[in-house]
């Protein structure tokens, strides 16, 4: 009965899609307009080098030896070996959704058990600093000391997450098999190849939900769950619009702040954004993680779990520090 009621609710959203392609063309090829120059001037330049040296790192062997060194640290910390330190550097260093390729990219080569590589997902997918410094700090909010400021509580709260994600007691944490690195040549062609498709990927999605935001917005939806939003909770209609544009999509979400006041609850909202990560990222993982076996539940409530103590972390520090 479950199976089947998914199926119609499924089919019902893509009729409405599609209903919604044919009757608002301009909406849809705006929307779709905006996700790749979105793509071609931030993820892809900001993400795309990151990848291939995750990739590369992975390919030479570096979580196991990171391992040696930090497997004492990592297991009283997140309960997990210290070859998952490696996916927790690249996820802060290079953004969504590299965490998670990292995490599929090592768990499929063996350098991590199941049970560790799940739980790393809750806390490893972040959003990078090229992001928040730039586009949350500079472009949004016109400082680049909030963007750092930003990018300072992602990270807190990302290790607070692991922290609490961590479980009561260690179990399956066998050494990880062997691992005979390939030459050079072959990691870094291999790594690259990789990394181009996982970008092919991560566009697509980001694309489609600028779409879909766009839809929404032509056809009033959008406005309307903004206004109600605003009306029961009593916040301004470019705060509600925000919060519900950067629930979908990322950037869209961040974008459509600028011109908000730089006060704690409105970079709150944009600290919960930028943890939470929005649909499109949860897709964007979901999709690489999945390719490897693994599930995606942790790292929906990580995600989750990240945005709001980064919004907590924010309102409170902010009067402190600024």
């Amino acid at each position: 009965m479950k199976g089947k009621l998914s199926f119609f609710i499924a089919v019902f959203l893509a009729l409405c899609a599609f209903i919604g392609l044919l009757f608002c063309p301009a909406a849809s090829a705006g929307g779709a307009r905006a996700g790749l120059l979105l793509c071609s001037g931030i993820i892809i330049p900001s993400l795309f080098p990151f990848a291939v040296i995750s990739n590369l790192f992975v390919e030479l062997g570096l979580p196991q030896k990171l391992s040696k060194f930090c497997s004492p640290v990592m297991k009283k910390l997140f309960g997990i070996s210290g070859a998952g330190s490696a996916a927790f550097l690249l996820g802060i260093a290079g953004g969504y959704p590299l965490g998670a390729i990292s995490v599929s990219e090592m768990y499929s080569k063996g350098a991590l058990q199941k049970n560790e590589a799940e739980r790393l997902l809750g806390f490893c997918n972040n959003s990078g600093p090229a992001f928040i410094i730039s586009v949350a700090g500079s472009a949004v909010f016109g400082s680049v000391k909030i963007g750092f400021f930003l990018y300072g509580v992602h990270v807190l709260a990302a290790l607070l997450t692991g922290m609490l994600l961590k479980p009561e007691r260690l179990t399956g944490q066998t050494a990880a098999p062997p691992y005979a690195a390939p030459n050079l040549s072959v990691a870094f062609t291999g790594s690259v190849k990789r990394a181009t498709a996982a970008m092919v990927t991560v566009c697509g999605f980001v694309v489609f939900f600028s779409v879909l935001v766009g839809l929404l917005d032509a056809q009033g939806t959008l406005s309307s769950l903004t206004g109600a939003i605003s009306m029961r909770f009593g916040t301004e209609l470019h705060f509600s619009r925000s919060l519900l544009t950067g629930f979908l999509e990322l950037g869209t979400g961040t974008s459509s702040m600028y011109g908000l006041r730089t006060e704690p609850e409105n970079l709150a909202l944009c600290s919960f954004l930028l943890g939470w990560g929005g649909l499109s990222v949860h897709a964007q993982a979901s999709a690489v993680i999945r390719e490897g076996g693994l599930s995606p539940v942790r790292h929906t409530f990580g995600k989750l779990l990240h945005g709001g103590l980064s919004a907590i972390i924010t309102y409170f520090a902010y009067p402190l520090i600024f």
